[in-house]
């Protein structure tokens, strides 16, 4: 690939503008094209310059703003006085950076002696350049010319001009008054093969092209459906080569095989967390409920299970086992396929928020179920328990929220401290969910007045 050098101009206060060149993958065609072949198009000439005509400074050609160089460093006229023996300051930068090292004030033999001359901006067959917008010109043909802001590739400077050109024009400027401003400059001169690609697809371009049609076209259920059937994927990328948005475009096989794997996984990645597998989803809370002997003391069906706590860690779509689990207080990683997840009652975890302070969470079997209530203190949370014991049932011990159980409600729910509901009253679901719609009815940011 061709390097590239950015022409930094210094404006009137010494500060830098960096001229960033748009569309230059179709500049690079023009100077591919013209140093291999002469032009056909119709040549134009400027015979003057009439705005914007720049004042002639008393040290020209070192005026303030110039960029200036001594071969081993680079540097900018900071300031001039025309009438002093030293007429021009340089701020010289610290080599490979724009950090300014020193400042020093000249005279013009200290100059010549120093061989300390302006940068040349303006190199045949390398630079890039702007004619600025409202530039006015007078043509040959006596015709007066205002121009729309035009980047041109600087083809040759020869004795009285400088020869411009681009995709659809072609123009020599006098050299006074040149209104050229240089946005570029090509290092190395790009070879045929580098032009042509500058009219292909990329990699980068490619890629999102695949991302978006994977996110329009592939089915919500895609890790399920590469679980069972691993020929889904050449089907889809199939259906993608052959849709509009292909259509009529150059592209290397290369770049599209490497766009399509890539966007493809970022595809699957994404799914991972916002639809997943089984039910499963990365960094969901799961349990497994394992079966005990019920205790008839208390009467309920949710003293019949002892409860494992995990995270989910990972989906691989493509394993025979693809949920993988990270047990608590364990540190080994297990992995499952579906029917191992039934066998052994592992189920994620929902939470439902009811309110800012009352929720309840719930496995997609139904096996586990608590309802949360938080507070913002602890002397709240006290006046409550009594009336919310009557309401929802046996109430745990009053639990921080940075309590192991509860950890993972600190950015999801807005409490310090919460009392959690195991053994609800009601047998069934519905009726311990309109008790606890009661709940998150009252004010519990408030102390509870008997």
């Amino acid at each position: 690939m061709p390097s590239f050098s950015k022409i930094v101009r210094t404006n009137q206060n010494g500060n830098y503008q960096s001229h960033v060149l748009q569309n230059l993958p179709s500049l690079l065609s023009i100077s591919a094209n013209h140093s291999q072949q002469n032009s056909v198009q119709l040549c134009q000439r400027v015979i003057k310059v009439l705005a914007p005509v720049e004042p002639t400074s008393p040290t020209a050609p070192l005026s303030q703003g110039t960029l200036v160089t001594n071969s081993n460093h680079f540097g900018f006229v900071s300031k001039t006085k025309p009438d002093s023996p030293t007429p021009i300051q340089i701020s010289w930068w610290s080599s490979g950076t724009e950090k300014i090292f020193s400042t020093f004030w000249y005279s013009i033999e200290d100059l010549r002696v120093l061989k300390i001359h302006p940068l040349p901006l303006f190199i045949p067959q390398k630079t890039f350049l702007t004619i600025p917008a409202g530039t006015l010109v007078i043509t040959e043909n006596g015709e007066l010319l205002q121009w729309a802001e035009t980047v041109f590739w600087l083809k040759e400077i020869n004795a009285d001009a400088y020869h411009l050109l681009n995709q659809s024009q072609e123009w020599l400027f006098p050299l006074e008054n040149f209104p050229g401003i240089p946005v570029a400059c090509v290092n190395e001169l790009p070879s045929k093969a580098v032009f042509e690609a500058a009219k292909r697809l990329n990699f980068h371009q490619l890629k999102i092209l695949v991302s978006l049609w994977l996110s329009l076209n592939s089915p919500p259920e895609i890790l399920e459906q590469l679980h069972n059937n691993p020929e889904i994927e050449p089907h889809l990328r199939t259906q993608f080569n052959r849709s509009e948005y292909l259509e009529g475009k150059d592209y290397l096989q290369t770049d599209l095989q490497a766009a399509w794997k890539a966007a493809f996984s970022s595809h699957l990645e994404e799914r991972k967390s916002s639809i997943g597998m089984f039910g499963f989803k990365i960094s969901d809370r799961t349990v497994q409920s394992i079966p005990k002997t019920v205790n008839r003391a208390h009467n309920n069906h949710h003293f019949s299970y002892d409860y494992r706590f995990g995270i989910v860690i990972e989906l691989e779509p493509r394993s025979e086992k693809p949920v993988w689990i990270q047990w608590e207080d364990e540190e080994s990683t297990y992995n499952y396929s579906l029917l191992e997840l039934q066998e052994n009652f592992i189920s994620p975890i929902v939470l439902v928020k009811l309110s800012d302070q009352v929720g309840y969470e719930i496995s997609s079997d139904r096996q586990f179920y608590q309802a949360l209530v938080g507070f913002a203190s602890k002397a709240v949370a006290h006046s409550w328990w009594r009336r919310i014991t009557k309401e929802l049932g046996h109430l745990s011990d009053l639990k921080p929220n940075y309590h192991p159980e509860i950890q993972h409600l600190k950015n999801q729910m807005k409490a310090k401290y919460f009392y959690l509901a195991k053994f609800p009253r009601q047998k069934t679901l519905n009726a311990r969910l309109r008790h606890l719609q009661t709940v998150a009815k009252w004010d519990l940011t408030k102390h509870f007045d008997k």
